[in-house]
C-alpha cells in the first residue's frame, strides 16, 4: 500500500481525538445524526459533473460526469450503526465508487433505529431492491460499508433464496457481518480500532436489538448460508475490529476477495474526495466492479 499522506493522517487523527470521544459520549443517536451529517459534508467531496436527484422517497440517485444516463446501476446501502447515517452523508462516497466502476448509483432510504429497529432496515433494502427489479433497473453491482455492508449480504442472501436476479458483483468495506456474542468486547481488544468505541458498539447492538437474537440469520450473514453470492470485494483497515468480520467472510464466501489496509480507520473511505487513501480505495473497489459489469 502506498504510504498515507499529511492528509490522510489528519483524517486518521480526527478519527481518533474527535469522531471516537464524540461516539462515546454523546448517547443520543439522533443527535449524533446532525453531527455526522456536518462531517460529511466538510469532510468529503463529490466528483466534479456528478449530477445528483433525490425522488419522493428520499432516495438519492447520482449519475457520475462521462457515464450515460442509462448506464447500469449500482446500489449503495449506506454505514452508520444501524442508527445514523443516509444516502447523503455517503454520496461522496458512493459518487466516487460509482464513477470508477462506470455506473449510476442509487442510494436508498431506510428506517433508523431506535425509532425503527430491526427488522426495517433490511425490510426496507429488500423492498427498494425488489422495487428496482420491478421497474426494470435491476442492480449490475451492490455495495455498501458497516452496518450498510451487513444489509447488503442479507439483501444478496434473500435474493438468492427468493430467485430475484443477483447483482453481477459485490463491493463491501467493512461489513458488520456478526452481530452476536460480546460485541464491545471485540472493540475493546482490538487495539488499532481508533473510531468505533466499545460503548457505543454497545448501544448501536441495543438500539437495532432489542429482545431480538443477534445470532439469528436475517440479522447476521456470517450466522446464514453464504455459499451462490456474486463476485465479491472486501475492505478493511487492517487494524479495526471489523477486520476479523472480514477475514471470516472472506474464507466462507466462494468467490471473495480481501484487502486490508494498513493504519486507516473504519470506513476511511468516506473522505472521498479530500483524502488520497479514500480516493485510492475507490478506485481500487471500482475497478473490480467495472470488470464484472461491463457489458
Amino acid at each position: 500500500m502506498t504510504a498515507l499522506t499529511p492528509t490522510d493522517r489528519f483524517w486518521r487523527f480526527t478519527a481518533r481525538w474527535l469522531d471516537r470521544p464524540v461516539l462515546t459520549a454523546l448517547p443520543s443517536q439522533r443527535l449524533l445524526r446532525g453531527l455526522f451529517a456536518l462531517s460529511a459534508r466538510m469532510g468529503s467531496a463529490l466528483p466534479p459533473g456528478a449530477t445528483l436527484a433525490r425522488d419522493t422517497r428520499g432516495w438519492l440517485w447520482i449519475t457520475p460526469q462521462g457515464v450515460a444516463p442509462d448506464a447500469p446501476l449500482l446500489m449503495y446501502l449506506h454505514g452508520g450503526g444501524f442508527t445514523i447515517g443516509s444516502p447523503r452523508t455517503h454520496a461522496a462516497l458512493a459518487a466516487h465508487l460509482a464513477a470508477h466502476a462506470g455506473l449510476r448509483v442509487v442510494l436508498p432510504r431506510y428506517r433508523l433505529a431506535p425509532e425503527h429497529p430491526a427488522p426495517a432496515a433490511r425490510q426496507d433494502a429488500i423492498a427498494a431492491y425488489q422495487r428496482l427489479v420491478e421497474t426494470g433497473t435491476p442492480p449490475a453491482a451492490l455495495a455498501g460499508d458497516s452496518a450498510g455492508g451487513n444489509l447488503a449480504l442479507l439483501l444478496a442472501q434473500h435474493a438468492r433464496d427468493t430467485g430475484l436476479p443477483l447483482p453481477r458483483a459485490m463491493a463491501l468495506i467493512a461489513p458488520a457481518a456478526d452481530l452476536g456474542g460480546d460485541i464491545a468486547a471485540r472493540f475493546a481488544d482490538a487495539p488499532g480500532e481508533i473510531l468505533i468505541p466499545p460503548a457505543w458498539a454497545r448501544r448501536i447492538r441495543r438500539a437495532y436489538l432489542p429482545g431480538l437474537d443477534p445470532t439469528d440469520p436475517t440479522i447476521s450473514p456470517l450466522s446464514g448460508d453464504l455459499s451462490g453470492l456474486p463476485p465479491t470485494l472486501l475492505h478493511a483497515g487492517a487494524e479495526e475490529a471489523l477486520a476479523d468480520e472480514a477475514h471470516r467472510l472472506a474464507a466462507a464466501m466462494e468467490d471473495a476477495q480481501l484487502s486490508l489496509w494498513p493504519g486507516l480507520p473504519h470506513v476511511w473511505h468516506l473522505h472521498a474526495g479530500r483524502a488520497p487513501a479514500a480516493d485510492r480505495a475507490l478506485a481500487d473497489l471500482g475497478a473490480f466492479l467495472a470488470a464484472r459489469t461491463r457489458p
